[in-house]
């Protein structure tokens, strides 16, 4: 496989100079686990590790070595570790915020072309949690594609009802439902993965992503999958480290861990994308700085009221973007806003204990 097979273009290649490059090989991250990476130029694949001078270099984790980056490496070949010196500009990244009361930032891979978003049909469905998934991948600049599993839970008429349910809340998407178990559907989910083209498949444990990528490369066991609880359609995690995997026709796939807990928002950006025709109603509001809540002359609410817009996702879309000024916040504001509830709790207690 050549290095433009292996997702190399133009792009990457123009940030090379060839005075830096001399003794270096340009390869790609195909593996990241307890520190360490494994690097492949498309043809053979080897450990290495990044240099203290990278690593002192670094602003953040952000900018160390993740799947899917492309780098340079020198002692490619050695018996041992080779070592990456530099990590070339990522043209996307798919990243969440973690919790916490600092802004921090879980990078889970780069130069991303298309995010397969998994949702279950089965016990676990949840639009809003599809819809946070969204706007994940439309702030990371990656096109996303959203895919129903286990389809084959569903009655005809029910699983029709449940795409334009889908289709209503997130106009605009590319949308498929596929089977692992009986496999309808697959082929033509199949057939979205290109030569050349990296991808990922991301959503919560249980969803089926493990089984999907079995299915890709036409080995039921290849990859390790745990069974799913009934109750709640929630599984355990059977991928620990995040790995990209060639399949047989040159598509490029990134295998991510499941994800509990997406993190907290600030993805102003993603938000107006994943929700442009709630954005596109805002432009009709009677005064320019409109909260959408409880706001006269907003022409969202008016078309909640009118039915024009679900009231589900305008619900959505109001928490997400509450959730996004909320994290926009200094640390000093948050620091004084949890003073005052402090305090506002303390009266409370006080006066409880009075009577």
């Amino acid at each position: 496989m050549t290095l433009e097979e292996f997702g190399f273009s133009q792009w990457f290649r123009s940030q090379i100079e060839a005075d830096d490059a001399d003794g270096l090989t340009v390869a790609r991250v195909t593996a990241v686990h307890k520190g360490e990476c494994e690097v492949s130029n498309g043809e053979a694949t080897h450990p290495a590790k990044t240099t203290g001078r990278l690593r002192h270099r670094a602003k953040s984790k952000l900018d160390y070595p993740t799947v899917g980056d492309w780098v340079l490496v020198r002692d490619f070949d050695d018996e041992d570790f080779g070592t990456i010196q530099a990590v070339l500009k990522r043209q996307s990244e798919l990243k969440r915020k973690t919790a916490g009361r600092t802004t921090r930032y879980q990078l889970i891979a780069a130069n991303i072309d298309t995010a397969f978003i998994m949702q279950t049909l089965g016990p676990g469905y949840n639009l809003q949690r599809l819809e946070r998934y969204l706007v994940m991948v439309n702030e990371s600049g990656i096109e996303p594609v959203i895919l129903l599993s286990k389809c084959d839970l569903l009655p005809p008429d029910e699983l029709e009802r449940k795409m334009t349910e889908v289709q209503d809340r997130m106009p605009g998407v590319r949308l498929h439902a596929f089977s692992n178990v009986d496999q309808a559907g697959l082929d033509e989910v199949m057939a979205l993965f290109e030569p050349g083209q990296t991808y990922c498949v991301i959503g919560t444990s249980g969803v089926g992503k493990t089984s999907l990528l079995n299915n890709l490369l036409g080995e039921e066991d290849c990859l390790f999958t745990l069974p799913v609880r009934d109750k709640d359609g929630k599984g355990l995690h059977s991928t620990t480290w995040r790995e990209l995997i060639t399949l047989d026709n040159g598509a490029l796939v990134v295998d991510t861990p499941g994800m509990r807990e997406l993190g907290n928002m600030d993805v102003n950006e993603g938000i107006d994308e994943t929700f442009d025709d709630i954005y596109a109603l805002a432009s009709r509001c009677k005064f320019n700085d409109c909260s959408h809540v409880n706001t006269l002359g907003c022409a969202v609410i008016e078309a909640v009221g009118k039915d024009e817009l679900s009231e589900a996702r305008y619900n959505n879309y109001v928490r997400l973007m509450k959730e996004a000024a909320f994290h926009e916040q200094s640390a000093l504001e948050k620091r004084e806003q949890d003073r005052k509830l402090g305090r506002f709790y303390r009266s409370v207690l006080k006066n409880h204990r009075k009577y």
